[in-house]
C-alpha cells in the first residue's frame, strides 16, 4: 500500500469534517485559548494510542495466529463498515455531553479521534505492511491535518456551512468504499493464489 493511500485511509477514518459537530458540542462555552489547549492535549493522547497499536499490532495478531489473508479481508470489511456509517449516518446520532467539565481522554481522544475502527485498522495494517516507517508517516500526516481541522472547526463550519460539510463527508465516504473494496479484493486474490 502506498504512502498516499495510507495517509488517505487514516484521514478518512478519523473523519475530522464529519466530527466537527461533536467537537463544537463538547467545547461549547469553553474559552478559545483553553479549547485550543484541550484539543492539542486530546490529539496527543489519540496519537499515542495510534502508535501503541502500530508497534504492538503485529504481536496481537500473531498471538491469535491470524493469516495474512484474514487480516486483509477483515481490514477491508472494517473500512467498508466505516464508509457505510459516513454515507448513511444514523438519524439520531449521539453527541457526547460533558456537563461543565473539561473532556479528558473520553470522548475526544477516544473514541472520536482514535476510534475503535481506526485502531483496529492500524493494528491490521501493521501486520501486512512490510515497513513501519510509511505507517508512522501516514498516521502523522492524517493526525496533523485532522488536528488543524479540529483547531479551526468554528471557522471551517462558517465557511463551508452544514451543506458543504455534508457534501465533503459523503465524498470521503465514497473514496473509503473504494479503498475498502480494493483491500477486500486483495485478500481474496491472495487467498486464491495460496490455493494453487
Amino acid at each position: 500500500m502506498s504512502l498516499l493511500t495510507l495517509c488517505l485511509t487514516f484521514f478518512l477514518i478519523i473523519n475530522p469534517l464529519g466530527n466537527l459537530k461533536v467537537f463544537l458540542s463538547v467545547f461549547e462555552g469553553m474559552k478559545p485559548q483553553r479549547q485550543s489547549f484541550v484539543i492539542a492535549r486530546e490529539m496527543l493522547i489519540a496519537l499515542a494510542a495510534m502508535f501503541l497499536f502500530t508497534f504492538f499490532g503485529e504481536r496481537i495478531t500473531s498471538i491469535f495466529s491470524l493469516e495474512t489473508t484474514t487480516v486483509f479481508i477483515t481490514s477491508g470489511i472494517i473500512l467498508f463498515l466505516v464508509a457505510i456509517k459516513i454515507l448513511f449516518p444514523p438519524k439520531e446520532e449521539h453527541l457526547p455531553r460533558i456537563h461543565g467539565e473539561e473532556p479528558f481522554l473520553i470522548p475526544i481522544a477516544i473514541p472520536v479521534v482514535a476510534s475503535p475502527a481506526l485502531l483496529a485498522t492500524i493494528m491490521l495494517f501493521s501486520n501486512t505492511e512490510p515497513l513501519v516507517l510509511p505507517m508512522i508517516i501516514g498516521i502523522l500526516v492524517a493526525w496533523f491535518i485532522s488536528a488543524l481541522i479540529f483547531l479551526g472547526s468554528r471557522k471551517i463550519l462558517r465557511i463551508l456551512g452544514p451543506n458543504g460539510l455534508l457534501a465533503i463527508e459523503r465524498l470521503m465516504g465514497m473514496v473509503l468504499v473504494l479503498l475498502s473494496v480494493q483491500r477486500f479484493m486483495d485478500g481474496i486474490l491472495l487467498f486464491m493464489s495460496q490455493q494453487k
